[in-house]
Formats: structure tokens, sequence, C-alpha cells
């Protein structure tokens, strides 16, 4: 019975994943010209972990569709695939780095949207809220490998995309952790400043030595955010 109510949940969210598909994998072609044939070999493979990742999400969430707002989440997912695919086929030397900052600025900006359009129609839920943190979490990781492939900070920049599974980590040993965290500006403004300024060091012609000290500044925000998290519980 419990089997038969996921496979439901899954169906009811597939229309939306198929979209997904479509769209990225029409957007190969524009991909093709804008960075290699690497990244359109990847491609299929990083759609197919994606279309995996937002699956299990709404596969153990109580959610029957999409709403408006995790529909634009889903078109942040559709750019990172992009992002993605062209992290893992391509020299960094060889991707329009104009390309690169133009898509994670989109992602970073359409972060406020989601939420504002949840609060507008009224269609807040637990799937959207965690939903929308898993792709800030996925954001957050690609952005920093970005800005390590293409020497814009050091490795220690990584640490800002791991911030998220380690603390999942450790929850796993401290059971406090694992409870819904309340509200908390704090963490909602310094969330939306790190994936702006992440992308922002990722501008075309911006040096390391602007880059990298942005990048710290970041670092030093999201520890201090998980840090308090973490301490009051």
């Amino acid at each position: 019975m419990r089997a038969a109510g996921r496979f439901d949940r899954w169906l009811g969210i597939l229309p939306d994943l198929l979209f997904m598909g479509i769209v990225v994998m029409a957007a190969g072609a524009w991909l093709a010209q804008a960075g290699s044939e690497g990244s359109i070999r990847v491609l299929p493979l990083t759609l197919l972990g994606w279309v995996v990742f937002v699956a299990v999400i709404g596969g153990t969430s109580e959610v029957r569709a999409f709403t408006p707002a995790d529909r634009v989440t889903l078109g942040r997912v559709m750019l990172l695939i992009l992002l993605s695919a062209l992290l893992l086929g391509a020299s960094p030397s060889q991707v329009d780095s104009g390309l690169v900052f133009a898509l994670a600025m989109v992602v970073a900006l359409l972060d406020a949207l989601d939420g504002a359009i949840a609060r507008r129609l009224k269609c807040e839920r637990p799937f959207g809220a965690r939903f929308d943190m898993e792709v800030d979490a996925a954001m957050l990781m690609i952005f920093s490998l970005w800005l390590f492939a293409l020497d814009r900070a050091g490795i220690w920049v990584l640490l800002i995309g791991l911030w998220r599974y380690v603390f999942v980590l450790i929850s796993q040993f401290r059971p406090a952790l694992r409870a819904p965290l309340p509200f908390s500006q704090r963490r909602r403004v310094i969330c939306g400043i790190q994936g702006v300024g992440l992308a922002l060091c990722l501008a075309p012609g911006m040096p390391a030595t602007a880059s990298a000290p942005v990048a710290a500044g970041l670092l030093l925000l999201l520890s201090y955010s998980f840090m308090v998290d973490m301490l009051r519980r």
C-alpha cells in the first residue's frame, strides 16, 4: 500500500520531469555552440542524475503534483543541469565565461522568486521548502566547483558547497539537529547572499585577487550561520 502511494506520487510529478528532460535536451544544440562536444556527451547522464534527485525528493514527500512555485525551482534545476554538464564535459578554458556567469546569476536570482510565488499564491508546503533547500545546496556546490575550476579561489571554496552536507552528516550523530529548523531571517539573508555573491565571483574578467576575498567572506558568513544553528540545539 505504501509502495503504491509512492508510485502515485511519482506519477504526479512525472509530466514535469518529462518536460524538464525535453527542455534540457533541446538546449543541447545551443550548449554545443557555447561549450564543447564533451558537454553534450555528459548531458544525458547529468540530466538522469538530476531527475533521480528530484524524483527521490518528490517520492519521499506527500506531494501529488508541483505547484507554480515548485516549477520555478524546477526551472533552476534545468539551468543547474546545463552548468553541471559544462563543468563535467568541457575544459574551463573552452567554456564562455559569460555564459557560465549568466546561467549562475539567473539561478541565484530565481531563488527569491519561488518563495515569493509560494507566498503570493498561498501554495507553501513542506515539500516546496525542502525542494528549494536541496536545490540551494546543490547550487552552492556547483558554483563553488566552478570558482575552483576557473581559478577564482582555492580548493577551500568547496567548503561553501559542502557545509550543508556536513550539517546533514553531523545530524546523524546529534538527533536534535534532525528536527525542522525554525524560521530565521539571519539564515534566510545569508543563504540569499551566498548564491548572488558566488555568481558575481564568476563574472567574466574578475581576477582571483577580487573573487577570492569575496568568496572567503561568504564562507565565513555561511560557517557562522551553520554554527549558530548547531550550537542552539
